[in-house]
Order: structure tokens, then C-alpha cells, then sequence
């Protein structure tokens, strides 16, 4: 059974209850390496544990990729702060984000924890770290990643409201794991606009050469339309950064939900900023998410400017809401990239190989090497499997372009 269809099919009070159950009989550790992180080898065994028809896929996958891969989204957990201390940004507040208390909260966090390699939440960050930058390592081309830092949440007055903040980590955090990658990750950072020192910190971050930019809208509560976003704007326009954000419902275990559309990118756009969108689009309400995105890239002016990364396509049922819309118009290929959405596309089931061999956009004969390439490295099996994906009845895949596409192309 899928992660996602685990959730769905159960309420969220029966599942905790079975969970807790299923944990005392079997242990929590087998639960969760069941349905969280469910490889049982490292990275580094790829070479001598896969078998022909695995190392035949991968090598498929990357043959026509001279120049390697790029990733548009890594995504690092919330954990206590290393210590690092960038000159760029001294005083950015830090906030201790609590575990969820939600059941399904909870779960998902522990699930999420446990597919990025974390057993000691005193070491979160450095855990995490080590095992990205593993199976980067072990890929077997070049790959470079977009690594996120994530702000807490501010009200539009400006003050900061730890109590909402239910993700973050450091700017700081992440440019120094960047900077000793050896060129592997490309730090985003996080500057939410209604912060009273926004625009004088993005700008001495674009002065340090840093050049891309995260918001979680819905999350973050950020008025993408509001006074300090258009300043926000502003400073990117004028250092070329670019700014990386989500549409769709954004749901937050916390707090709720708040709807996205991609109409509120217009204001980033016509000031002449970047924007590399990812997309929150359930099954049962994708349709309108979809159709004003296409809206936007129909406009030679907003089309220029506009990049759609692709993590979270093949989560859940987004394979016939998300995927296959996307698919359906190739004259769009050139504004994708390549997402992995990493650590939860390393979540057991976050991705349904059956389902989508069921909805004809993988081939069945598939998943037996797909699994194996998992239970080594979940980052690749990530690249691999979309790189395999095709839309039913045609066959059309996603050109080698979407997943080498880089920031000044």
C-alpha cells in the first residue's frame, strides 16, 4: 500500500490508534522502516547490489546527460541550529520548531525524519546532510542540487510569530552546507518580505552571490500581492534572483489551509523576477491550478520568465491531475525542470509504481529494477523512475532538457 493511500483509506484517528497498535507488536523501528525510509542498503552499494536490468536503467536514464542533472528542490528538516553564522545575515532570528502533536501530524513528521536518515534529532541537520550528500556521491553522473533554507512565519506588520512557524531552518545553515559540498548543492534562502529588514537582506545576500530565493505562501502566510512582497520584488529584479514558491492548496498540519493560485505570481512576474513555481494540486481540485498556469505560460511575456519544477508529480493521485496535463503539452517542456522534492519523495510509497504501471504511464516490466534502485538510493530511484514516464496511449516523455535545465538557461 502507498503512503498516500495508507492515509486516505484510514481516518486519521483510527490510523494513529493502529499504528500505535501495529508499533507495540512489531516495534516502532519496523514500522517505520515499513513505511517511512524502507531501503535496507547504503548508497555506496549500488556498485557491487544492483542487478543488470538496474544498472541498464540508470544507465539509460543518464546517457543522453552529458552535462549531469539538476535538481530544483532538496528540502532540509527543521532541527536545532549547528552554530554556523553567515556574515550575510548575523541576526536572522532562529525559532525551535516543536514536534507536531496532531496524530497524522505526528506521523507524517516521524515518517519524513525517518526517510531523510535522521535517528537522533540532536544531529537532524548534520544527519540529513551526510546522507543527501551520500547518495549525490554515489550517483553516476554529475548532479547538483537546490538545497532550501525555509523562514519562519511573520505577520504583515512584521513581527515574528514563532508560534505559527511550523518548518524552519537557517539561511546561514545552508549556505555553509553549500559552500563545503564541493559544488554539489546550491543554497536557497529564505527572506520572508514582511520582515522589517527583508530588503536590506536579500540584498547583501545577491551581493554574496546568492541568487535564489524561497517562500512558502500558504505556510509562511505570505501576501504574495502585499506591499512588502512588491519591495521583495524589487531587490530580486534588480540582483537577478529568482524566486522559488508553490500554488495550489497549501496545506499546513498546523494551521490549515490557503489556496494559491497561479494568478498571484503576476506581480513577481511583471517586475521582472524569476519565478520557478512548484505545484500543491490535489486530485479532486487540479484542474483550476492547472488551467491558470498554462494561462500564465500562453503569455510570451510571463512565459519567459516562468519555470514549473516538477516535485510532488507523481505523489498521491497527481499522476492524472498534475503529471499528465503537464505531459500533454510538450510545447511547455522547455519551462520545466527537474524537481526531486527530496526527503519525501524518499517516504515508502510516496510514490505508487503500481498505480502509475495501473494508469499506463509505467511500463509494469519497471518496477521490480525501480524497487531495487530504492532500496539503495532514494534520491536516484527519484530521477530514474520520472525519467521513465511517459503519457498513456502516446508514449511521450519528458525531454533530457527538463533535467538539466539550470538556472540561466
Amino acid at each position: 500500500m502507498s503512503y498516500e493511500r495508507l492515509f486516505n483509506r484510514l481516518g486519521v484517528l483510527a490510523l494513529f490508534v493502529a499504528l500505535v497498535v501495529v508499533a507495540g507488536v512489531a516495534g516502532w523501528h519496523t514500522l517505520l522502516n515499513t513505511y517511512a525510509g524502507a531501503w535496507s542498503h547504503q548508497p555506496e552499494d549500488a556498485d557491487w547490489l544492483l542487478a543488470d536490468s538496474a544498472r541498464q536503467l540508470i544507465a539509460d536514464s543518464m546517457a543522453d546527460l552529458d552535462a549531469g542533472v539538476v535538481d530544483h528542490q532538496v528540502a532540509l528538516l527543521s532541527s536545532r541550529a549547528i552554530g554556523a553564522r553567515a556574515p550575510g545575515e548575523p541576526d536572522q532570528p532562529r525559532v525551535n520548531v516543536s514536534v507536531p502533536t496532531a496524530p497524522r501530524a505526528w506521523l507524517e513528521w516521524q515518517f519524513l525524519r525517518h526517510a531523510a536518515g535522521v535517528d537522533d534529532v540532536l544531529q537532524a541537520f548534520e544527519l540529513q546532510a551526510s546522507r543527501l550528500l551520500r547518495q549525490i556521491d554515489a550517483m553516476p553522473g554529475d548532479y547538483r542540487a537546490y538545497v532550501f533554507a525555509r523562514d519562519a512565519v511573520y505577520s504583515r506588520a512584521g513581527a515574528l510569530d514563532a508560534g505559527a512557524t511550523t518548518a524552519f531552518v537557517a539561511n546561514a545553515d545552508v549556505v555553509a552546507l553549500a559552500a563545503r559540498s564541493d559544488g554539489h548543492l546550491i543554497p536557497v534562502v529564505s527572506v520572508h518580505p514582511a520582515r522589517p529588514d527583508a530588503v536590506a537582506v536579500l540584498r547583501r545576500w545577491a551581493e554574496r552571490g546568492v541568487r535564489d530565493v524561497a517562500w512558502w505562501p500558504a505556510q509562511q502566510q505570505i501576501d504574495l500581492a502585499g506591499a512588502s512582497a512588491q519591495a521583495a520584488y524589487a531587490v530580486m529584479a534588480a540582483h537577478d534572483m529568482r524566486l522559488h514558491t508553490r500554488i495550489g492548496p497549501g496545506r499546513d498540519s498546523e494551521t490549515g489551509q490557503a489556496m494559491i493560485d497561479a494568478r498571484a505570481l503576476r506581480d513577481a512576474l511583471d517586475a521582472g523576477v524569476a519565478v520557478t513555481v512548484s505545484i500543491d494540486a490535489p486530485a479532486d481540485n487540479a484542474r483550476e491550478v492547472m488551467e491558470s498556469l498554462f494561462a500564465l505560460l500562453r503569455q510570451p511575456a510571463y512565459r519567459a520568465r516562468l519555470r514549473i519544477a516538477l516535485d510532488g508529480v507523481l505523489a498521491g493521485r497527481r499522476d492524472q491531475s498534475v503529471l499528465a496535463p503537464l505531459l500533454q503539452h510538450p510545447q511547455f517542456f522547455d519551462r520545466l525542470c527537474y524537481a526531486s522534492g527530496y526527503p519525501h519523495s524518499a517516504i515508502a510509497g510516496a510514490i505508487d509504481l503500481e498505480a502509475l504501471a495501473d494508469d499506463g504511464f509505467l511500463d509494469p516490466a519497471l518496477i521490480a529494477p525501480l524497487r531495487a534502485i530504492y532500496d539503495v538510493n532514494p534520491l536516484l530511484f527519484m530521477f530514474v523512475t520520472l525519467r521513465q514516464v511517459r503519457l498513456p496511449t502516446t508514449g511521450l516523455k519528458l525531454p533530457a532538457r527538463v533535467f538539466a535545465c539550470r538556472a540561466e538557461s
